[in-house]
């Protein structure tokens, strides 16, 4: 899924495909992404021990917005992002659209028309 990143303290504002995984709990913006969009990996502070795909790594939280557009709507979700810097075990992982934002929304998923659609709260 396509959205806006926002990451205020690190003058970021870019577009992320991130893979929608229901079976993690945080928003994962893995390094493959990070250096697409400049991120600063010296910068970062406040390291999270995190199991992922690839074991046991270090992430880093960092306060971040996430706007997903419906048409001309634009929805935004305030997170605590989980960047991992480079490292060969995560670099080729795709970033991971978390249930901190899923838990927001209500999936609907029609396999027959390859399809995943997405709706907040208030059009259910």
């Amino acid at each position: 899924m396509r959205c806006r990143l926002h990451l205020p303290r690190l003058g970021i504002i870019q577009d992320v495909d991130f893979l929608v995984d229901t079976g993690t709990d945080v928003t994962i913006l893995h390094p493959w992404d990070g250096v697409r969009i400049g991120c600063p990996f010296d910068e970062l502070s406040h390291p999270v021990a995190m199991t992922s795909a690839a074991g046991l790594h270090v992430y880093y939280a960092e306060t971040a917005v996430i706007s997903l557009y419906d048409g001309e709507t634009r929805h935004d979700f305030r997170i605590d992002l989980h960047i991992g810097k480079p490292h060969p075990a995560t670099n080729i992982l795709d970033s991971l659209l978390g249930l901190d934002v899923l838990n927001e929304l209500e999936m609907k998923y029609a396999p027959r028309r390859r399809q995943l659609r997405f709706y907040l709260d208030a059009e259910r």
